[in-house]
């Protein structure tokens, strides 16, 4: 794994924001990479949480995806399109 400390450090930012505001959890990811899925469940203490911590997640992965050169495409509940910003 590489070093990059702005990266760690806004981690470690999130994490102590994800802490200030009691939010916990779990995150269960499903790799295939011979069929090019991956796929991730969260879980998210308290229930209210779940849906903000989601909708960041998968903001930032789009924005990681894209760092990549990667076209994205985020489908929501019954697979609506869902805005990457």
């Amino acid at each position: 794994m590489m070093n990059n400390q702005p990266f760690d450090n806004q981690l470690q930012m999130f994490g102590q924001m994800a802490q200030q505001n009691g939010v916990s959890g779990a995150a269960y990811i499903d790799v295939d990479p011979a069929s090019g899925t991956l796929r991730v469940k969260l879980k998210v203490t308290p229930a209210e949480e779940q849906a903000k911590l989601i909708s960041a997640f998968a903001y930032v992965l789009a924005q990681v995806s894209q760092g990549f050169g990667l076209q994205v495409n985020t489908r929501g509940k019954k697979n609506e399109e869902v805005n990457n910003g």
